[in-house]
């Protein structure tokens, strides 16, 4: 699981998708700091996938929403009102599956 952690954060390739869908099947609360730290840099790294920063956001949702532990919650809260304006939106959607 380390190998993936640091593979979400490396722009050097091009299976960050599939990365973090296997996060999200892991579910394991380890990941929840790694998927924070790459919600804080805007997906920048990610530009390659051509896809806008909400396409990319539902990935990272997605998986802290099945890991749903009370720090995954948090981070998605924190995103959907300090996130750029697609996290911010892919956040309070997947919140409100969550609560609703």
């Amino acid at each position: 699981m380390d190998l993936l952690h640091q593979l979400v954060l490396v722009p050097h390739h091009y299976q960050h998708q599939y990365i973090v869908r296997s996060l999200q099947l892991l579910g394991n609360p380890r990941s929840v700091p790694v998927l924070r730290t790459a919600l804080e840099t805007n997906f920048d790294y990610l530009a390659y996938t051509g896809s806008k920063r909400r396409v990319i956001a539902k990935w990272f949702s997605w998986a802290l929403h099945d890991i749903g532990t009370p720090e995954a919650i948090q981070t998605m809260r924190q995103f959907a009102e300090i996130g750029k304006k697609g996290i911010r939106k892919e956040m309070r959607y997947r919140l409100g599956k969550l609560e609703g």
